[in-house]
């Protein structure tokens, strides 16, 4: 696992000189700001390999909050409207996200889950049926613990031209977690479940398709 009290005296001690007197913002062009941007393009790259991926995939964010709501309404907001499904068990921050979407002409739909929290893929293959422009499903549960199929799932979703977002937050540093074999569009991981500083989430993102903004104006993740 990436988690362990060694692994998060590192991260503490790495953190620490921009806590105390290296405050410059990243997007600067002066000594201070240079220094910061080089060590969130640092950041970047051990993020990008912990999940297989390429640095210019990670946006960074807030926290997985931030990262799953950029997700559902920044995919969708790209897209007509149709039908958003989300696990019956998704945390609030996909499933309400999802639901506030309704406002702007989405259905939000909810994929039913077995005995044991598996994704009831009957149902999910029923529900594709109807215009689908995003599924979202976590890879591991954060009440039960239960993994999902992430990887099939993705691929009877692509199946009908919907694209995929599965919240990691759970996942890793526990089990293995690869962008690509997942075969999603979009992954969700936060910094604090492995060890890392509170308040730094991100979200991975193909760069195949076109997602909006939630923050405008700023200029910086």
């Amino acid at each position: 696992p990436l988690y362990s009290s060694a692994a998060s005296d590192v991260y503490k001690r790495q953190m620490l000189p921009f806590m105390t007197n290296q405050h410059g913002n990243a997007t600067s062009r002066h000594s201070f700001g240079r220094t910061a941007r080089a060590a969130v393009e640092h950041a970047r790259e051990q993020v990008a390999a912990s999940v297989g991926a390429y640095a210019n995939q990670i946006v960074f964010t807030s926290g997985g909050t931030e990262a799953n709501n950029f997700a559902v309404q920044g995919i969708c907001k790209s897209l007509e409207p149709a039908q958003i499904l989300t696990s019956a068990i998704e945390h609030p921050c996909v499933s309400r996200p999802a639901i506030a979407m309704q406002a702007q002409g989405w259905k939000a739909r909810s994929i039913r889950v077995d005995n044991s929290c598996n994704i009831d893929t009957a149902h999910l293959q029923n529900l594709l049926k109807s215009p689908t422009g995003l599924v979202s499903v976590m890879l591991a549960n954060n009440e039960t613990g239960a993994i999902q199929d992430v990887a099939a799932i993705s691929k009877l979703a692509r199946e009908h031209k919907a694209f995929v977002h599965t919240d990691a937050v759970q996942a890793l540093g526990k089990i293995p977690v690869d962008f690509f074999a997942l075969g999603v569009h979009a992954m969700t991981v936060s910094s604090h479940k492995i060890g890392g500083p509170i308040g730094a989430g991100a979200l991975v993102i193909d760069k195949r398709i076109d997602i909006q903004p939630l923050l405008h104006g700023g200029g910086q993740e």
